[in-house]
């Protein structure tokens, strides 16, 4: 039977309307133990004024105060923009949040029960606060619904499942994601694809509109399609960010890295463009991950493995998140 994309969220957001959120039900368990190695795993110028000396006449020219209008202006500007931002952090304080991902948003304890955390036996990040998703949590004050991350998962697969953690677009993963009695987060933050990439998904030609039949599903663009189909239909009252993929190293290999293509010619870039065209369909915000901070250049410093980011990494992350939050 083939998913109507349009069909399904104006059906669930008109319930939601009626009843609250349609999330899923279960409450998110906090995994306990359940740790996997990386290879069975497998993601000053406030014011700007110039200044004057005490003895200039009063009479200055018409340029002279017109410089001292535009940077007077300018210092206003700058200061409003501050201050905007502090508005906006307190406004967000208090809301909620929950995680679509992989290896690179697990942490041991952190991931619902039955799923595979990376960090911190494995990669270089020992502490929980220097995770990216609790970064933006603690910086903005918010509550951390569900971080339903598993490390491994790939978007693709069978779509099916109900206990499969590795599959992104499955039932299990999309109905995971509720606060408490099924509450609603006000916002979900979908990063995966860096293990689709590894595996060399094939990326497929939708483009995030187009129908995909349940079941085994084989491309990354109709998974991320199905994906995105029953997480909005799920949560319709959340705003749903689609982060783009970090740039990946050639996986294993001595550094320097050099940027890792697949058995696809593919690289982390061509599965971001596929996300990025997908959200735009859907007038989604996308968080692009490309280009926040992480290169190819200084992976080095920024990652363990080429993948999966260090503490310094995890601060680019969590920057772009908290932007993208605050609308900017």
């Amino acid at each position: 039977m083939k998913r109507a994309v349009l069909a399904a969220v104006c059906a669930m957001a008109v319930s939601a309307a009626l009843w609250g959120c349609g999330g899923g039900t279960k409450d998110a368990d906090i995994q306990e133990n359940g740790v996997e190695s990386a290879d069975a795993a497998g993601d000053d110028g406030v014011s700007g004024q110039r200044e004057t000396d005490v003895g200039q006449e009063s009479g200055g020219t018409a340029q002279e105060a017109a410089e001292d209008g535009g940077d007077m202006a300018q210092g206003n500007a700058e200061t409003d923009g501050v201050q905007g931002g502090e508005e906006m952090s307190v406004q967000l304080a208090g809301t909620s949040f929950s995680v679509l991902g992989d290896s690179i948003s697990t942490y041991q304890g952190s991931n619902p029960v039955g799923y595979y955390a990376f960090f911190p036996e494995n990669g270089e990040v020992a502490d929980v606060e220097d995770t990216w998703w609790q970064r933006v949590a603690d910086d903005l004050e918010l509550t951390l619904y569900v971080n339903g991350s598993s490390s491994g998962a790939t978007v693709a697969g069978d779509s099916t499942g109900t206990e499969d953690p590795q599959c992104g677009c499955n039932e299990l993963r999309t109905n995971d994601l509720s606060g408490p009695e099924g509450a609603c987060p006000d916002r979900v933050v979908i990063y995966l694809g860096t293990n689709d990439m590894l595996k060399a998904i094939p990326l497929g030609t939708n483009d995030g509109t187009g129908l995909v039949e349940e079941g085994v599903v084989e491309t990354f663009s109709d998974a991320y399609t199905l994906m995105l189909d029953k997480v909005q239909a799920n949560y319709p009252l959340a705003e749903i960010y689609c982060c783009t993929l970090l740039p990946v190293g050639d996986y294993g290999t001595d550094t320097p890295y050099v940027e890792f293509v697949n058995g696809e010619q593919l690289t982390s870039a061509d599965y971001g463009e596929v996300i990025a065209r997908i959200a735009e369909s859907r007038g989604l915000p996308v968080i692009d991950l490309s280009d926040c901070g992480v290169t190819i250049e200084n992976l080095p410093e920024m990652t363990s493995d080429g993948v999966h980011p260090t503490a310094a990494g995890m601060r680019c992350i969590a920057e772009a998140v908290e932007d993208a939050f605050a609308g900017q």
